[in-house]
């Protein structure tokens, strides 16, 4: 009679065959591509999905960690490099080597061109691949990695595009691309109180800072005009009437113009170390050169290019403390009148009394923005 413990050997090695080799390495990958800081050999072998489940009392065998080598190479051998760099903080220590996937290297070249045949069915397969793109042992794996400290950019943790789901305008608006018609529809800006009217010619769906753009020609204008989709209201109409084909030509030079404001319009911020805020703004630098001083040794100054400031400010209120605008002062005023308002609101919430009201209260905006 065979011993529980041969017993139980017998169905963890059942349990670890159990792990299809492309799900270990497609979670290393997750893993790496989202650890902006990097993780360390013992963070991925004790949270990554085909490694965990191997690993016990904190004890690398020399299995796993032979395991962890092949799939390291075999994910080099496929084209995606895997960057190891020495901990900073600990020069010298190889157990604290520390290992990411630059986001950038799995990019589309610049200069990759696609017909229109294969943009339909990169739009279909976008629009049938939405949250399953991230299992859910990939999504424990990266809880633990971030409870590790590790830095996750989870705002972007998934690899499935979001073209069709997260914008509703999306797709009314690439069917009438397809079609060539004209289209009209409600477009708030953020210094209105009513929406708009337009009526525009759609020439392409342009994706900028997170967030999808229309590029188009105003019909009544007669120029290029750029929408961003989040602020369209109500439902997109397609016309019956067919805009002029040459129109589309116009279409590289709008996203030019985009591009140049984005290089043109800089933003100097003051983020804490270590912050999710640093992790995430820090990976828009453009590699442009640090602000040499933001008057705090445990913050950093990162500068970045801005498209659209109300958009960025309210990104940044997200942040909190975490992060200060030093420039332009149009993107501090709108950071600090959002934190102002937010004060404000939890104030009509609380409605202290008057003899327990903190004295500073309604000054939240200016302290957490100072």
């Amino acid at each position: 009679m065979p011993s529980s413990s041969a017993s139980s050997d017998r169905s963890g090695s059942k349990a670890r065959s159990a792990v299809p080799s492309e799900q270990r390495l497609f979670s290393l990958v997750l893993a790496l591509v989202v650890s902006p800081f990097g993780a360390t050999k013992r963070e991925l072998l004790s949270s990554v999905y085909g490694y965990a489940d191997r690993y016990r009392h904190g004890e690398i065998t020399p299995a796993l960690e032979k395991q962890f080598e092949r799939d390291k190479e075999q994910l080099r051998s496929l084209g995606i490099h895997v960057d190891a760099f020495e901990d900073p903080g600990d020069v010298g220590n190889n157990q604290h080597t520390r290992y990411r996937i630059s986001k950038e290297l799995l990019q589309f070249p610049a200069d990759l061109r696609f017909s229109e045949r294969e943009l339909m069915l990169l739009r279909l397969a976008a629009l049938a691949w939405s949250e399953g793109s991230l299992s859910a042992e990939s999504r424990r794996a990266a809880m633990k990695l971030e409870a590790l400290g590790a830095g996750l950019d989870v705002q972007h943790l998934g690899i499935a595009p979001k073209l069709g789901s997260a914008e509703p305008a999306a797709a009314p608006l690439q069917r009438a691309i397809d079609a060539g018609r004209a289209v009209s529809f409600d477009y708030r800006l953020p210094d209105r109180t009513a929406a708009l009217p337009r009526r525009v010619a759609p020439l392409r769906l342009h994706r900028a800072e997170g967030r999808w753009h229309l590029v188009s020609w105003d019909l009544e204008r007669d120029a290029a005009r750029t929408f961003l989709l989040a602020r369209i209201e109500g439902r997109v109409q397609q016309l019956p009437e067919a805009f002029a084909p040459e129109l589309r030509a116009r279409a590289d030079a709008a996203v030019a113009d985009l591009e140049q404001l984005r290089a043109h319009r800089r933003a100097v911020l003051c983020v804490r170390r270590g912050s999710i805020a640093e992790a995430r703004l820090s990976t828009r630098s453009d590699g442009a050169p640090e602000p040499t001083s933001c008057g705090a040794e445990d913050h950093r100054g990162i500068e970045v290019g801005v498209l659209d400031l109300h958009i960025f400010a309210n990104e940044l209120i997200g942040y909190g403390a975490d992060v200060s605008v030093c420039e332009p002062t149009q993107l501090r005023d709108l950071v600090v009148a959002g934190l102002r308002r937010i004060a404000e609101v939890h104030a009509s919430v609380r409605a202290p009394r008057a003899d327990c009201a903190h004295p500073n209260a309604g000054e939240k905006g200016d302290a957490a923005d100072a």
